[in-house]
């Protein structure tokens, strides 16, 4: 049994949404009993998760040597064959959706190795948001949080088949406090939005599944390897958002002192553009470039 890091960590949890925080969560095969129990109250009845086996993450594009390899957050299926993958976006990106369709669109098709047989497994994608959906109608989702699309009939709603549905649970419109959370998926969502912050653990996280949720994100329970590369993550996170942040006010403000120059008093989109062109220059991955600048990534994959 390896042994614990014996530096004390000043937050106490981790924060599922950070990048950190979700590999050591999502990521220790330790967690799999927990990770299934978090993933069921999600999911619909029908599709409760048996037994998880983990999934790899890259994959390589559909052209070898042409497509770019694109990379899963996380990704499980069951004994049913049904693949999940969990994904978890932070910042507002304007073409979040597309991806997730696009990611659970290629998790479906490449089961379809025969290239003639159709029946495969669905794929379920599920985003934890740490940002708003610009909802159409907002104030239907006023006091909701949970979402699901899937491919149904638009006047009667007939689901013909089961193939690729997206779940998304916006931690941000999760209002309640700890008093207020009753149900199972009430006391995981609050988990999930405030354990980053959280000292103490409320009464009821005393029972499972919720005991062994706070039990796999306590750092100090960390062994010492997944201690060092929890620190690890955490300083690269906080280092890339350092340089992104300071990368995306010199662009503005260039942008911006360019567009008085030249009479106009809006320079928002080419600030956006030079900012993406400091994050390229700097190596930045398209996909954070895109979520701190809101540009269309095929624009930046332009530049």
């Amino acid at each position: 049994m390896e042994e614990k890091i014996q530096e004390k960590s000043k937050q106490r949890y981790v924060d599922i949404l950070s990048n950190g925080g979700f590999k050591a969560f999502f990521g220790d095969e330790n967690n799999k009993e927990v990770v299934r129990e978090l993933l069921n109250t999600l999911l619909p009845d029908h599709r409760q998760i048996k037994e998880i086996d983990y999934q790899p993450t890259e994959h390589q594009g559909p052209i070898i040597g042409y497509s770019k390899e694109f990379k899963y957050d996380f990704m499980c299926c069951d004994v049913s064959g049904a693949k999940f993958i969990v994904e978890t976006q932070r910042y507002r990106e304007k073409s979040w959706f597309k991806r997730c369709v696009s990611y659970a669109s290629r998790a479906y098709d490449r089961q379809n190795k025969t290239g003639f047989d159709y029946d495969v497994p669905p794929v379920y994608l599920i985003g934890l948001m740490g940002v708003e959906i610009e909802h159409p109608d907002k104030e239907y989702w006023n006091d909701k949080y949970i979402s699901e699309y899937t491919f149904r009939e638009k006047e009667c709603h007939d689901l013909l088949d089961e193939t690729i549905v997206i779940i998304f649970a916006e931690l941000t419109r999760f209002h309640k406090t700890a008093d207020e959370c009753v149900t199972l998926e009430d006391k995981l969502m609050y988990l999930l939005k405030n354990s980053g912050k959280m000292t103490a653990p409320p009464k009821w996280a005393e029972e499972k599944p919720c005991k062994d949720l706070l039990d796999a994100f306590e750092i100090d329970d960390f062994s010492k390897t997944k201690r060092e590369q929890y620190d690890k993550d955490m300083y690269d996170e906080k280092r890339r958002n350092g340089e992104l942040a300071a990368a995306r006010d010199d662009g503005r403000a260039e942008g911006l002192a360019q567009g008085h120059a030249e009479g106009r008093i809006e320079g928002r989109e080419e600030a956006n553009m030079e900012v993406a062109r400091k994050m390229l220059a700097a190596g930045m991955p398209v996909e954070q470039i895109v979520q701190f600048t809101g540009m269309d990534r095929g624009t930046v994959e332009k530049l």
